[in-house]
Formats: C-alpha cells, structure tokens, sequence
C-alpha cells in the first residue's frame, strides 16, 4: 500500500510539474546558493580585514618596541662617550700627579716643606 501511495505522489508530482514551476524553483535555488555565497564573501571579507588589521597592529608594535630600543642605545652611546672622555681626563690628571717634579713642587710650595739633601752613609770597607 505503502508503495502505491509513493508511485501515485510522483506520478501526481511529475503530472503537476509545469516549465513554469520548474524555472521558479531554479530561480529560488540560484537566490538561495546567491544569498549563501552573499553572506560567506561577507564573512570571508571581515575575516581578511581583522587578519590585516592584526598584521598592522603587530607591525606598528614591534616597530615601538625597535624605536625604544634603538632610543636607548642611543642614550647609552651618549654616556658611554661621556664617561670615555671623563676617563681620558682623569688619566691625564693621573699621569701629571705622578710626576716627581709635581709631587716636589706641592711638597715645598704647598706642605711648607724643605727640601735636605740626601744623606750619604759610608759603607766599612772591612765587610762589616
């Protein structure tokens, strides 16, 4: 019975069909895979756009981060030059103070000191 019924709804189904039925369900088919199509290109476009805009975030932030990297390495070049030509002057301040002709003219002019001449000790010529 059941398969009665199956064969007369499709005899009853092909007997119905018109061209004209027939070409508004292929319209609505194609508006149907249209809208769909629609609504992924949407989705797909979005999608592209936060992956570009990511791509530029990360770009501008790793750029920040060399800039204020490269800005410290600058800074530190600056002192680093600062302090090499602080250290060029204590060594020649250094090497003036060690000389015995300074080291002598502070002793007198400065510590009021008197310069004696050296003390000779005689040495026995018997070995002892």
């Amino acid at each position: 019975m059941a398969a009665l019924q199956e064969e007369v709804r499709t005899r009853r189904e092909s007997v119905v069909r018109t061209p004209l039925v027939d070409e508004r369900r292929r319209q609505h088919e194609q508006e149907q895979r249209a809208k769909k199509q629609a609504w992924f290109n949407r989705v797909s476009l979005a999608f592209c756009c936060l992956v570009s805009f990511g791509a530029v975030w990360m770009v501008a932030a790793k750029g920040a981060q060399i800039y204020e990297i490269n800005q410290n390495n600058v800074q530190l070049q600056t002192q680093i030059q600062q302090q090499q030509a602080v250290n060029a002057m204590l060594k020649t301040q250094v090497a003036q103070l060690e000389q015995p002709s300074h080291i002598l003219n502070v002793a007198i002019n400065q510590l009021h000191m008197q310069y004696k001449n050296p003390i000779v000790i005689p040495s026995d010529q018997t070995g002892q």
